[in-house]
This record gives structure tokens, C-alpha cells and sequence, in this order.
């Protein structure tokens, strides 16, 4: 009886779920890198790191990458110069994602609110702020465009 039932209700098709980011580039800094789960110091020291909860590059909501700029790595060592504008590009395996930066601004360590889920999509970069002394952090928001 199994092959009537199977010929009466079709099995859905399969959809690819959210792809996890494996790459960064951001021409106008010069960042070209490898994307891990994780943003703990030994993950930040195999690259860029994706906050685990947070949105998939493309999918709604916020997408947070944070990087270090210091002995441990450098690759977001001139988020600072990043200008409003700019194009960052971020790498799934299947995709590449453009995203535009709109925001630029300068938290206390404890902000925790630009980890906070948004209802449209973007992406949030994070690193120490000033160099050497690291007493902020560097928060740039970008916009996800078609």
C-alpha cells in the first residue's frame, strides 16, 4: 500500500537551507580572508568570525563578522579607514553577497545591542578600537543590496 500513498502525497522538494559564510573581501581595505564559526580568540586567530546566532550572509537579520587588529591577527586593522559607501563582499559557498556599508560608529565593549537581531538584512563588522590600546570597539553596519 505504500506506493499509493507515496503517489497520493508528493514529497516536498528538497530546499537548500542558509549557507554559512567561508570568505570576506573588502577591496577598499584590502581584506581578503577566511570566514569561521565562532569569534572566540583561537577562532579569531584562524580569521574573520561569524557570531554563532547570528544571521547567514543574505538571510534577514543581522549578520555579525568581527576580526582582530592586533598581535593575534590584523585583518581588521583598517576597519577604522573604511569609508560610508564602501562595498564588502561576503562568500558562501554557493554566493557572493554585496553589502554596502551605511554606518560607522565607535561603542564602549559592553554595547552588546549591535549584536542584536534586525528585521532587515545586514551585516554587522566588529573589531578593537583604537589600535594598540583597545579600550572600544569599531562597529560597521553595512546593507545587504540586490
Amino acid at each position: 500500500m505504500r506506493h499509493l500513498v507515496e503517489a497520493i502525497t508528493p514529497l516536498p522538494l528538497p530546499t537548500p537551507g542558509p549557507e554559512q559564510a567561508v570568505r570576506i573581501r573588502i577591496p577598499a581595505i584590502g581584506v581578503d580572508a577566511p570566514v569561521v564559526e565562532g569569534d572566540d580568540w583561537e577562532s579569531l586567530k584562524q580569521g574573520v568570525g561569524h557570531y554563532v546566532g547570528s544571521a547567514n550572509p543574505g538571510e534577514r537579520g543581522n549578520c555579525v563578522l568581527s576580526a582582530h587588529n592586533d598581535i593575534y591577527g590584523k585583518i581588521f586593522r583598517d576597519l577604522p579607514d573604511l569609508e560610508l559607501g564602501s562595498e564588502v563582499f561576503v562568500h558562501t559557498t554557493g554566493q557572493v553577497y554585496r553589502y554596502v556599508v551605511s554606518q560607522k560608529r565607535i561603542v564602549e565593549p559592553t554595547e552588546v545591542s549591535v549584536l542584536a537581531p534586525t528585521s532587515s538584512p545586514v551585516l554587522t563588522l566588529i573589531s578593537c578600537y583604537p589600535y594598540g590600546i583597545d579600550t572600544h570597539r569599531i562597529v560597521v553596519v553595512a546593507t545587504l543590496e540586490p
